[in-house]
């Protein structure tokens, strides 16, 4: 099944269930005009709605394989990746997605995006070279970013010096 398709199936599957959504990751990305290569779909959904969202996605042919508080992860039509947002400041990236640039879905902002790629590389050092050339990406490409979220972010995870030293390169 082609990528396109996939996200479609996602997108019905969710939104026929009242479940909010958004892209993040390497399609988010995209959407934002920083192109690389992935595999998968990556979606933040509302964590309030997990079970809802979980079963929608069963029932339209995707297979769970693997599932904790924070994540599921789907096999079958495709790779999809489901980020839960269970809390406020996840919420708030499910509240302010837009649809941009012809993408057919709702996708986090660059600001958000940025602080997910944080978190990730926080959380994971496997990931920091790949996320830290994606900050950088996302800071050349996206003209207007609000830097009082992205510091915000940043200062979680005491990496406002990086995002400092980026913007200098910019």
């Amino acid at each position: 099944m082609e990528i396109q398709d996939i996200l479609s199936v996602a997108k019905g599957s969710l939104e026929k269930e009242g479940v909010r959504f958004a892209l993040i990751g390497g399609f988010a990305l995209a959407a934002h005009g920083v192109i690389r290569a992935t595999q998968d779909i990556d979606l933040l959904v509302d964590g309030g709605k997990r079970g809802i969202a979980r079963k929608a996605l069963i029932d339209a042919g995707f297979v769970l394989a693997f599932e904790n508080s924070e994540v599921l992860h789907f096999s079958g039509l495709g790779q999809l990746d489901i980020l839960l947002a269970n809390r406020d400041s996840t919420l708030d990236m499910l509240r302010r997605a837009r649809l941009i640039n012809d993408f057919p879905i709702p996708v986090v902002s660059a600001e958000d995006l940025i602080g997910l790629k944080i978190q990730a590389y926080k959380n994971n050092p496997d990931r920091e070279f790949q996320d830290k050339a994606d900050v950088q990406a996302l800071l050349k490409t996206v003209t207007k970013l609000d830097f009082d979220l992205i510091k915000k972010y940043a200062d979680l995870f005491d990496e406002w010096e990086f995002i400092s030293n980026l913007r200098k390169r910019k």
